[in-house]
């Protein structure tokens, strides 16, 4: 997962310097996405798409009947929808394990 997308992106640490950024969101990956939570997460990445895909698709057949643009319209429809939650859940456990690391990191000075 590349963290650079990251920097600049949580107000928690915007002010500080890139390179501790990228320490501290390397410590927040390292923690969020573990290995028993990476297999959970991967599994979230590859069930939600096709679960989206079938559920748009079985949504628009029952509103609007079967249509040959029906197919294409739930994959693109699914495929979108669930991208965006998948990058929401991301941020959203990057968030969670950057908490988790400014909880144990010493307090800053305000004087620097």
């Amino acid at each position: 997962m590349d963290i650079k997308e990251y920097i600049d992106q949580f107000p928690e640490i915007a002010d500080r310097e890139r390179h501790e950024q990228f320490t501290l969101l390397e410590k927040a990956r390292d923690i969020s996405f573990n290995p028993p939570a990476k297999r959970v997460f991967q599994m979230y990445c590859w069930l939600l798409p096709v679960f989206m895909v079938f559920g748009l698709g079985g949504i628009l057949y029952s509103f609007l009947g079967y249509g040959s643009w029906l197919p294409i319209a739930a994959l693109l429809l699914g495929l979108i929808v669930s991208r965006q939650m998948i990058n929401q859940r991301r941020t959203a456990l990057m968030q969670k394990g950057l908490q988790q690391v400014l909880a144990k990191e010493p307090a800053r000075s305000t004087s620097e």
